[in-house]
């Protein structure tokens, strides 16, 4: 929406719009008004004639001014009255046209007469009803549409700019909601883990204490950051692989298929981990087939495939779930994410990214 409220660049503008102007309208009136003779007829068919010259100073003192105020109180009028009312307000068209084109007649008529004085026309000359509105309409269209057509046009351009910059905030709000969705119940399963391998199994205890402190040292550093390149999301997935098959032995296993065609390659932070998850959370062991994802990248998506097992009862979820992810696509790159859900098996693509510099 347009704001019709008046800045400081906005009258900076038309102070350099007005003395361009006054001195325009000074030239023209000091170098190009020449003499005219103007000849009546008298009812009893003698003539006479009457040399109508160049204003004097006090015309200019006067008319000048007069083209000045009368413009600045059309601007006033659209910016303050018409336009807000009749077109944002109320959005009635027909009205804001009508009451236009009278406050342009008004002051065109005002500022034609007054000129005519000045210029010691004489009076036998002024135009007639009809004549003196087309003259007042069109002296007031030529003098104050180039300047509302510039504030209306820098005004646009503000209003599209302030949408834009609330658009991107917005966005970045949006964003942070959605990254800061971590559940907690992952940590504290994961510390569970911890706890019997500590007593079992303390060699594996302190490999599952080195993927986990990756884990989330990956979380920390990309916490700020919308997209990261897919190599380093790729490493972060190895560490999650490690820690879900040592928590659940062989019911998950794992493949990564075209992982050389890399480069330049950019995903959402954590895009990957949310699809493991879901595969996760959603499945369990079904006839004792284990549940096999395989990661397939090829140049502009990656296809995470599972076979599915048994329902899963609800689990702890380790991040944002499937419309989180599709959120931030469309959020950052007005893409959306491909999900195919057939009997025996669970299909989602997902867009790669090249950022441009």
């Amino acid at each position: 929406m347009i704001n019709t409220k008046l800045n400081k660049s906005d009258f900076l503008l038309l102070v350099i719009y007005f003395v361009i102007f006054i001195l325009v309208e000074s030239f023209d009136h000091t170098f190009h008004f020449n003499q005219i003779n103007y000849t009546f007829i008298n009812p009893d068919g003698s003539s006479y004639s009457q040399v109508n010259t160049s204003p004097s100073l006090e015309g200019y003192l006067i008319g000048v001014p007069i083209s000045f105020i009368c413009t600045v109180a059309i601007l006033l009028s659209f910016f303050k009255w018409l336009i807000p009312k009749y077109l944002i307000d109320e959005k009635k068209y027909l009205i804001f046209v009508f009451f236009g084109t009278l406050v342009l007649i008004f002051y065109g008529v005002l500022k034609f007469t007054i000129w005519h004085w000045a210029e010691h026309a004489p009076w036998q000359t002024y135009p007639s009803i009809v004549d003196l509105v087309i003259k007042g309409l069109s002296n007031s269209a030529s003098n104050a549409g180039l300047p509302l057509g510039i504030l209306l046009t820098k005004k646009y351009f503000e209003a599209q700019v302030q949408m834009a910059d609330i658009q991107k905030k917005q966005k970045e709000s949006e964003l942070k909601l959605l990254q800061a969705q971590i559940n907690p119940h992952f940590l504290f399963n994961n510390l569970n883990t911890l706890d019997a391998l500590i007593d079992s199994r303390p060699e594996q205890a302190k490999k599952y204490i080195k993927h986990l402190s990756a884990l989330y040292r990956y979380l920390i550093s990309t916490k700020d950051k919308e997209v990261v390149p897919l190599k380093e999301e790729l490493s972060m997935i190895r560490n999650y692989f490690y820690l879900i098959e040592t928590r659940f032995g062989d019911i998950y296993t794992f493949t990564i298929d075209g992982e050389n065609d890399t480069e330049d390659k950019y995903l959402p932070v954590g895009a990957l981990q949310v699809l493991i998850e879901n595969v996760v959370k959603h499945n369990r062991i079904l006839n004792g087939n284990p549940i096999k994802t395989t990661l397939t990248i090829d140049d502009q998506q990656i296809v995470v495939i599972n076979n599915k097992g048994e329902i899963a009862q609800k689990r702890e979820s380790f991040g944002t779930g499937l419309n989180n992810l599709k959120e931030r696509y469309a959020l950052l790159f007005d893409k959306e994410i491909n999900i195919s859900n057939h009997e025996l098996q669970f299909k989602v693509c997902i867009p790669l990214i090249e950022l441009v510099s």
